[in-house]
């Protein structure tokens, strides 16, 4: 196959003026030399659309390297497959749907107009954050639900706490149940030993760009079953990604395809320094504590805090140290590694760690979960009380109230409040008084 990256730089060298889209024109007077391939859909380049040449050799090998039925790329981040995956998934039944998912996952079902219902995954007082969603509490709800006909989780979550999507998966499909897992995290899975293995789902979908070295906005959506129609998926990602894909973002998630079909090793660099980053803070630090629950993606560094140093303080130390890190929270601090870290970069992190960690005292202690544990009373469905009027009334006042608009922590978006549901104290005590503000996005 003809690498698209090849034949976009053969394509500008040859010297044909482009009477097409985009504007530019690859004029050099006008845009930055790494736009110089920046294309339309023009002969001999195929169309995402409707994929039959080289972007379906992309697709082709992309399927290969998850080892997956087929494949469907995306310029439009993981959120397109998410919206046409579930999307396509609702034509089947209710959805039964991780607490923890993304919130793209919920606009899908406002979008589709489909009935749900929420599992929430494992707590634990010693950890902050969502754990892995529990096999058995899967087997239970589909059988106290038979209406339920798609189950979709988030598998590696945000920390990187990993479900065992095998053994769910096997209960759904005990049931006839599809499962859709958004492993926007885990691109990296199943690259390597080190890593946890690719979701046993039927639908997976992969960030190529955030853990491997695709630019921002790729992503792959992979099938491997038919229980979810690859039609009526490829469906929706025609409405829900761009009509004019960028060439420049495909042929970076070609690249990342075709290094890894060329190097089986490419991820070992980045694993060893990882082993070497985790041993060095798991021997060294004496107050903080780096979360190492087995199974959970080793490529997520996340430090706990609590009652040791507020999360977003020991971030900013770090930034003074020249390292500028994923997410902060008063309880914990993620930082998240990627296929381009080393021992050089993971090197200095562990170092500067490790020293701040000795002006600290004390020891890290149970902190809450800012995240609902218990299932929400749905009053009416997301799209019903999206377009109903609503109005908007004071944080004392809106108990026994449905709520009209979606409340969520971000990052990573996980809600505490969806459209259509009632608002109880449970979750008004999760709604911060002074620092709620409104993204758009």
């Amino acid at each position: 196959m003809t690498r698209l990256e090849d034949a976009l730089n053969d394509y500008s060298a040859s010297g044909i003026t482009p009477m097409h889209m985009p504007g530019h024109k690859r004029n050099p007077g006008y845009v930055p030399s790494y736009l110089l391939n920046d294309i339309t859909e023009i002969t001999g380049f195929d169309n995402l659309h409707a994929p039959s040449g080289i972007l379906k050799d992309i697709e082709y090998d992309a399927a290969a390297v998850w080892n997956a039925r087929s494949a469907v790329l995306s310029v439009n981040g993981a959120t397109a497959p998410i919206l046409s995956a579930v999307t396509a998934a609702a034509s089947q039944g209710k959805i039964l749907i991780a607490g923890n998912c993304h919130i793209s996952v919920w606009h899908a079902l406002e979008i589709s107009g489909i009935d749900y219902t929420v599992i929430y995954p494992d707590t634990d007082p010693e950890f902050p954050f969502y754990l892995s969603v529990d096999p058995a509490k899967i087997e239970k709800a589909l059988q106290d639900d038979p209406e339920i006909r798609t189950i979709v989780i988030t598998s590696p979550t945000y920390e990187g706490v990993v479900s065992d999507t095998k053994s769910i998966t096997e209960a759904a499909h005990r049931h006839d149940v599809s499962v859709i897992a958004d492993e926007a995290h885990g691109a990296h899975f199943g690259l390597n030993d080190y890593f946890p293995e690719t979701s046993a789902a039927d639908v997976v979908i992969k960030s190529i760009h955030k853990t491997l070295h695709a630019p921002t906005q790729t992503a792959v959506l992979l099938t491997y079953s038919d229980r979810i129609s690859e039609d009526l998926i490829r469906h929706y990602m025609d409405i829900f990604e761009t009509s004019s894909p960028s060439y420049i973002l495909m042929s970076g998630i070609d690249r990342v395809i075709q290094d890894i079909k060329e190097n089986k090793d490419i991820t070992c660099t980045w694993a060893d320094a990882l082993r070497t980053c985790r041993e060095r803070l798991k021997n060294e630090l004496k107050h903080l504590s780096l979360f190492g629950q087995e199974g959970a993606d080793p490529g997520k560094l996340v430090l706990l805090t609590a009652g040791v140093i507020d999360g977003t303080d020991l971030a900013c130390m770090l930034r003074d140290n020249g390292i500028e890190c994923e997410a902060s929270y008063g309880t914990h601090l993620i930082a998240m590694t990627g296929i381009g870290d080393n021992e050089v970069t993971l090197g200095k992190f562990a170092d500067a760690v490790i020293s701040i960690d000795k002006t600290l005292e004390g020891s890290v202690v149970p902190a809450d979960i800012p995240f609902p544990c218990t299932a929400p009373v749905i009053a009416m469905s997301v799209t019903e009380a999206v377009r109903a009027g609503n109005t908007e009334i004071s944080r004392s006042e809106c108990e026994g109230q449905i709520s009209a608009e979606y409340i969520f922590r971000y990052p990573p978006g996980i809600p505490v409040l969806i459209p259509g549901q009632k608002i109880t104290p449970d979750r008004i005590a999760l709604i911060p008084k002074d620092t709620m503000k409104v993204i758009r996005g």
